[in-house]
């Protein structure tokens, strides 16, 4: 399925970070939410039109180290090539690794002035887990 904005999060308090929390009715949907989330904080939730479509992906041992890895794949992106996510389609999630189509939607410095200089995407309080209700939550936290 594939994920457009605008998408819930909850922004988390953090001393020295900035942190995102979504839900979602799959661990699709939540891993989708996480990358919007992340487009969010770099923009300043300002939207952007999607330019091109890319295949993303990231191997790692758990759901919460996909979710890591696959941002901070993102996050090497936008450091690269001044892109951010604005579509997500999920094409593969499980403990093992996840792979993405992601919309990137060039980054303005004028109209995103008011995004997140985000340094790192972190390990610290990083969650990725069934919420015992039938869904998923997500949270990570990002050095600024």
């Amino acid at each position: 399925m594939r994920y457009e904005l605008p998408q819930p999060y909850l922004e988390l308090d953090h001393t020295a970070d900035v942190g995102v929390a979504v839900e979602g009715e799959s661990a699709e949907e939540a891993l989708a939410r996480l990358v919007f989330a992340f487009g969010a904080l770099l923009s300043g939730g300002a939207l952007a039109a999607v330019a091109r479509e890319e295949r993303i992906a990231a191997a790692a041992q758990g759901f919460p180290a996909v979710a890591v890895g696959l941002l901070r794949e993102l996050l090497y992106r936008f450091a690269t090539e001044r892109v951010l996510p604005g579509a997500c389609e999920v094409l593969r999630l499980d403990p093992a690794g996840a792979e993405i189509r992601a919309g990137l939607a060039p980054w303005d410095p004028e109209r995103h002035r008011e995004g997140q200089d985000i340094k790192a995407v972190t390990w610290h309080e990083a969650r990725f887990e069934p919420d015992g209700r039938g869904g998923w939550r997500a949270q990570l936290l990002f050095d600024v």
